[in-house]
């Protein structure tokens, strides 16, 4: 009797490790009809229209000073002193773009603090009034954040957040009134601001996960049901001929070498299944943020020719302070181009500045964690200005890669140690994976560009 209770445990757990290992299963990979529908053509209808990342929108009035604060700002990279004016800025800039629609693919706010979001929500109502229809989805930063907090001297006091009912509620007019159908298990939604154009309004965020008192959960997820919810979605813009695009935080595949290794969390679990749900239903624009870099990776799959480009936004409140803007022409042709807020009332050479910050606060970051390897301050001088270009090259987009990623003159044997370690990191961030970054045509029907 023992021994059969033990051989079926054994086989349990087996079965239990390959139904991991092989994912989802989904209905083009079983259903002949769906096989057959998907044989279809996609033809996109003339749309224009402008993508938005990262607004990590700040109120000053939660505290600007002191030695809580200044951790926080040491701790990152993000201009929180100026995002109002950076986000005022933006929304005029869309507005004189004529755009169709605008795409927020989350992290509106610093930490999901309340007043955050009433100041986002302020700011893209005043986009809407120019006509303009507004969609957001939410980001690791925005629900049940334990980090909503407002700093007083050296101290910080818990200040309201907001819940997923609170976000839906806060953000009716930004996504959520247009929607055709809104997804029961997540936040996620999908609506036409095109006639002819779906677009996927998709929730990635684990803010289920969020507990009190503690730093949100950063990785990226989609539910059984969801992943259910959102191939239903496609099976019906199929039917319906409809085409579609889509935009969630998590990006959908690596943006560089090493990527899920040492920043995982930045990818969206299950991400080939994901991907692979994507390009089979001729999804093949998705547009992305999280990383806070301007990249564009095209995944393709070696049993098909599906294919589908992850177009990741880099920050608004971080070097580039970038926007892009997609035109849809001759029903296969997307082109992708991308902007800049190089200035702002109180600084007009905001690109400079930008750049700066977020160069030397890379160099502080890494200098923190050098620390953390015993590496002395002398030696900390000679690499951590060169981890900072790379991760700044990666942020500014179609990357250079020079001869020599890391220049180990003067490494003494334990530094040389830890840039062995890190040279995968390093060298992926100088890794420009194709396509080009910043400005791109798609054939949509082939995957072709230039």
């Amino acid at each position: 009797m023992i021994k059969t209770v033990f051989w079926i445990a054994v086989v349990l757990i087996v079965l239990s490790l390959f139904s991991c290992s092989a994912g989802q299963m989904f209905q083009f990979q079983t259903s002949s009809e769906i096989k057959t529908l998907l044989e279809t053509d996609t033809v996109y209808p003339d749309a224009r229209f402008v993508v938005l990342s990262d607004l990590h929108f700040y109120d000053q009035r939660l505290g600007t000073s002191g030695k809580a604060f200044q951790k926080y700002i040491d701790d990152d990279r993000k201009l929180l002193l100026l995002s109002d004016e950076i986000l005022s800025s933006a929304v005029e800039a869309v507005i004189e773009e004529a755009a169709d629609f605008v795409l927020i693919s989350g992290d509106l706010t610093k930490d999901g603090e309340k007043i955050n979001h009433q100041g986002v929500v302020s700011a893209l109502k005043k986009l809407e009034s120019s006509g303009v229809s507004v969609f957001v989805v939410p980001g690791n930063h925005d629900i049940n954040n334990g980090d909503a907090v407002q700093y007083t001297g050296d101290t910080t006091q818990p200040v309201p957040g907001i819940t997923a009912d609170e976000f839906k509620t806060l953000y009716h007019e930004f996504g959520y009134k247009e929607a055709l159908n809104i997804d029961s298990h997540s936040l996620s939604y999908v609506a036409e601001p095109q006639k002819g154009l779906f677009v996927l309004a998709l929730d990635s965020c684990k803010w289920k996960e969020n507990k009190p008192g503690h730093h949100p959960v950063t990785d990226g997820a989609f539910s059984v049901q969801t992943l259910e919810w959102i191939e239903t979605q496609l099976i019906l813009a199929k039917k319906q001929k409809k085409a579609v695009i889509a935009f969630l935080h998590h990006g959908i595949t690596e943006h560089y070498p090493a990527n899920e290794k040492y920043y995982g969390q930045y990818v969206v679990d299950q991400s080939d299944a994901v991907s692979r749900l994507f390009a089979a239903y001729d999804v093949h624009l998705v547009f992305t943020g999280h990383f806070h870099a301007q990249d564009i990776t095209k995944k393709t799959f070696p049993d098909s020719d599906d294919f589908v480009f992850d177009i990741e936004t880099g920050s608004l409140v971080t070097a580039p302070c970038p926007y892009r803007i997609v035109q849809f022409s001759n029903g296969h042709t997307a082109s992708i181009k991308s902007s800049f807020i190089e200035k702002i009332p109180s600084r007009e050479n905001l690109a400079d500045y930008a750049y700066q910050f977020v160069y030397n606060g890379t160099i502080t970051m890494a200098n923190a964690k050098l620390d953390g390897f015993m590496v002395s301050k002398e030696q900390q001088q000679l690499i951590s200005s060169q981890i900072s270009k790379a991760y700044c090259a990666h942020l500014l987009g179609d990357e250079q890669k020079p001869d020599i990623t890391i220049d180990n003159t003067g490494f003494r044997a334990w530094l040389k140690f830890i840039a062995w370690m890190q040279k995968d990191l390093i060298d992926g961030w100088w890794t420009d994976l194709p396509p080009k970054d910043n400005h791109l045509t798609i054939d949509l029907g082939t995957g072709d560009y230039f």
